[in-house]
């Protein structure tokens, strides 16, 4: 029986989904759903880390933008690593200044640079009508907030009317785990997972829902990839490096840069349509005005992620 130390998890997992840098970054033996009529129904199996690794998965955060060309590029986000960030620091400076449908259309117009987090772990692929091939084997999968929110639900448990509380479960776990039901539909953006789920508490199984036996899980383990190669480190990019990056390629100014002492310091402060950087509170309140919205209306800095989602 493989076993593997799974203290901690529950921490691990709540703190790495709630909170290094290779140029032409990809993600080798990556996990590819194939679609039928432009849908998708595939039973995954999430599996625990390398025995070399602590963490069953890892976390990027980057922002999205279109450049000069038209074309997609991305440029890494600080606030994984608790650093200031000059494009999320943007983004709050405008969600601060205006009352909520002002601050829509302003983030809109800049393309709302919220902050993009992705995850890469170990999966065993049970079952996949698109792509039989596939089925035994083993690949990264990399996936977002929806099916994070999902596991995290999973893992946690929840309180139900009817049953009363239901027990949290490691989906990792190879004996006591649980299969991902990967629900897609296929969109200009790729695949929306949005219906996906987790199933009941069951070890792991091959498509014909036959428990596979110690020695083909040890096999299973025997293959697991590496998580850390894949997490990009910005631990050495700066707020200058990545404004630099992201103002070179948008042909944007996000911040006014002023020198703040004689040893090169500046000081940054954001450019937002209508709001004079030299008055910020004096002229943020007269923008509020104009508008004649409630101050109740106001988003608070507390719910920046929920209102940035509904720009999407």
């Amino acid at each position: 029986m493989i076993e593997r130390n799974f203290d901690g998890y529950f921490q691990q997992v709540n703190e790495l989904a709630g909170k290094k840098d290779k140029k032409g970054y990809e993600i080798e033996n990556l996990f590819e759903p194939i679609m039928i009529n432009h849908k998708c129904e595939i039973v995954l199996r999430l599996l625990p880390q390398p025995a070399t690794e602590t963490a069953p998965f890892v976390e990027n955060r980057t922002h999205s933008f279109k450049d000069t060309d038209g074309k997609w590029k991305v440029v890494d986000c600080l606030r994984k690593n608790n650093h200031k960030c000059p494009l999320c620091d943007w983004n709050s400076a405008v969600f601060d200044a205006f009352p909520k449908e002002k601050a829509k259309d302003v983030l809109k117009k800049a393309g709302a640079k919220k902050a993009k987090k992705t995850y890469i772990c170990n999966v065993y692929v049970v079952k996949h009508p698109g792509n039989p091939d596939s089925e035994g084997k083993v690949y990264r999968f990399k996936f977002g907030v929806q099916i994070m929110d999902k596991l995290l639900e999973k893992l946690n448990g929840k309180d139900d009317p009817d049953k009363g509380h239901i027990a949290g479960v490691n989906v990792f776990d190879y004996y006591k785990g649980a299969n991902l039901i990967y629900k897609a539909k296929d969109t200009e953006f790729g695949p929306n997972p949005e219906e996906s789920y987790f199933g009941d508490q069951k070890p792991i199984s091959d498509k014909n829902n036959n428990p596979l036996t110690d020695q083909e899980i040890e096999a299973i383990d025997a293959k697991l990839y590496t998580l850390k190669e894949c997490e990009k480190d910005t631990s050495k990019e700066t707020f200058e490096d990545v404004l630099d990056t992201y103002e070179k390629l948008a042909a944007k100014k996000l911040y006014d840069r002023t020198k703040e002492d004689p040893q090169g310091k500046y000081k940054y402060m954001p450019i937002i349509p209508g709001v004079d950087p030299s008055n910020t509170a004096a002229t943020n309140e007269s923008v509020r005005s104009e508008d004649a919205e409630p101050a109740a209306e106001k988003p608070s800095s507390e719910n920046i992620d929920e209102f940035l989602n509904d720009l999407t």
